[in-house]
């Protein structure tokens, strides 16, 4: 069966499986065979495989090694990826804030299903969480590959910041399957277990900070560059103004200019653009605020309606209870039921 284009992942992803699956005395072909994956995919890295065909080789893999750490190993593989074209735009940014922008904008270069967001903490307005939700399925049932992306939001923070980022915590929704030292010396902060969904926190003051590298003009070539290589071009403008508005909602950062400015362009240009696409912004907004609510309902970890809230850009919980009625007819405790 076939993988659809919100099922995938490049191949690049799994730089570093040869060497740590052998460290762990296991055959890297045997497991992609196993997996379903072709075997030549280890020397193709700009091709695209099947997402979930990636979880069950590292869930897999990690069993058959008897290796609780895989996932953060074959983390500590990904320099290629820090070097990529989307990295390296990242890098040029003129803060960490559009830098994060800018990986959501054009995420689609190495995963369409990977996608992260702004979350503010409640109660705690200097903190912010980048959250990111790896699979729908059971909770815990995914630990290796939760590790594995925690680990590489890190590491593309410390780089794109020259080390200068200092998460608060990182949260992850399983319980703990290494030793606090083994956790300690991957992350090297504080981490939390069987929490609602998988986070790095930090600062506001972190989020707004300077890169040292920004450089203006080499962001533009580099943009130009993902476009003309991957197609961005031909990418709709309403699917690019979806992704902004997920990974800004719950910041409270879904105004129009905005959203604009992010993509470079006039808020006129883009309201008539959209409009040539058959789409309203406000329109973008309910449905990207309905399909956010919908997901987080559906999560195994079970959010609060408060955190849902807050996640799908709502200041209240009765905002969210009345646009359910409106969407599903129903409350959102009986939408999860």
């Amino acid at each position: 069966m076939g993988s659809s284009m919100t099922d995938l992942i490049r191949a690049a992803a799994l730089q570093g499986f040869d060497t740590a699956s052998r460290s762990v005395r296991v055959s890297p072909l045997a497991q992609l065979r196993k997996a379903g994956l072709p075997v030549n995919c280890l020397k193709e890295p700009d091709t695209f495989l099947s997402y979930h065909a990636f979880i069950r080789l590292l869930e897999d893999t990690a069993m058959v090694g008897q290796c609780s750490d895989f996932g953060m190993r074959l983390a500590q593989h990904q320099q290629s990826y820090l070097e990529g074209p989307l990295t390296l735009l990242m890098r040029h940014a003129s803060s960490l804030n559009e830098a994060l922008s800018l990986g959501a904008q054009y995420g689609y270069v190495f995963s369409p299903v990977m996608r992260a967001s702004l979350v503010p903490v409640a109660e705690k307005p200097d903190l912010v969480d980048v959250t990111m939700i790896v699979s729908d399925g059971a909770a815990g049932a995914f630990a290796q590959t939760t590790e594995f992306v925690l680990l590489g939001i890190l590491h593309v923070l410390r780089w794109l910041t020259d080390g200068q980022v200092r998460p608060v915590l990182l949260q992850l929704p399983h319980a703990a399957i290494n030793t606090p030292e083994t956790y300690s010396r991957y992350f090297a902060c504080e981490c939390r277990f069987e929490t609602s969904f998988a986070a790095v926190r930090m600062t506001l003051a972190d989020l707004a900070m300077e890169l040292p590298a920004r450089n203006a003009l080499l962001l533009q070539m580099a943009r130009g560059y993902i476009e003309h290589r991957y197609g961005s071009s031909r990418q709709l403008l309403s699917d690019r103004v979806r992704i902004l508005l997920r990974q800004r909602m719950a910041m409270g950062r879904v105004v129009q200019a905005d959203i604009a400015a992010a993509l470079a362009l006039h808020p006129k240009t883009m309201q008539r653009r959209l409009l040539q696409e058959g789409q309203r912004f406000d329109a973008l907004v309910d449905e990207v605020r309905r399909e956010r609510t919908l997901e987080l309902l559906a999560q195994p970890t079970r959010p609060s309606m408060a955190q849902i809230a807050l996640m799908a850009g709502y200041s209240e919980q009765s905002a969210l209870a009345r646009s359910c009625k409106r969407w599903f007819g129903c409350s959102p405790s009986a939408l999860r039921h």
